[in-house]
């Protein structure tokens, strides 16, 4: 006895995935930013780590990991799928591309971050579209029954 949600009216093309996905991870920055100023000013950043300036990084990661979880989120309402390989890939990704980024300090790095961010989370839809979409796996759908 269960409500039966149909995944298939949810699913989209390839291209709008990619697109889709790039917005999402365009966000994911400013909201990584967003999240940290909170976990600072509020005072939870306090409850994470009680020191000085070492204590940047955990609340970085946390804001991080955040805002990667929203994406996931975000990405499953609009219909990325799969919405976990799509957020794993782009978070990754988006994470060696920021370090590389501030190791070279270009001007206007913000902007630059956004777009590398962006463009990693659709590359990640767009590889991920393509090994799931030859993989032939039952994915549990009416349209896809044997």
């Amino acid at each position: 006895m269960g409500v039966e949600l149909h995944k298939t009216a949810r699913e989209r093309s390839r291209p709008v995935q990619v697109l889709v996905a790039g917005v999402v991870g365009a966000a994911v920055m400013p909201l990584t930013g967003a999240i940290g100023r909170l976990l600072s000013s509020s005072g939870l950043g306090e409850a994470i780590c009680s020191g000085g300036l070492e204590c940047i990084l955990p609340v970085v990661l946390t804001a991080y990991a955040v805002a990667t979880v929203a994406a996931w989120a975000a990405l499953a309402l609009l219909g990325v799928r799969p919405a976990w390989r799509v957020t794993l890939g782009g978070s990754v990704l988006s994470a060696v591309v920021v370090v590389a980024t501030l190791r070279l300090d270009p001007p206007g790095y913000f902007w630059i971050i956004a777009a590398a961010t962006a463009a990693c989370f659709a590359l990640a839809a767009w590889v991920s579209s393509r090994s799931s979409a030859g993989s032939g796996r039952y994915s549990g759908t009416p349209a896809d029954a044997p």
